[in-house]
């Protein structure tokens, strides 16, 4: 497992934990009127989590087929 995989799974737990605490925090962070801003972040944790595993993917792939990825650069 490389790094940018971990990163994703740290990420998409975090996300799971923001979204446990919208859920039973959700009448305070509407009378504070900061639904808007953990809404955001919650959307910047899971655009975070794609991207990594994204790039972990992209990362393993040219790690285990090296002769490919020189190829698909010409």
């Amino acid at each position: 497992m490389n790094k940018y995989y971990l990163l994703s799974y740290l990420m998409a737990l975090l996300n799971l934990i923001l979204a446990i605490c919208f859920i039973f925090f959700i009448d305070e962070l509407n009378f504070n009127n900061v639904m808007y801003q953990y809404f955001l972040l919650y959307l910047l944790t899971l655009l975070l989590a794609l991207c990594f595993y994204k790039i972990g993917e992209d990362y393993e792939f040219k790690l285990k087929y090296p002769t490919l990825s020189k190829v698909n650069k010409k």
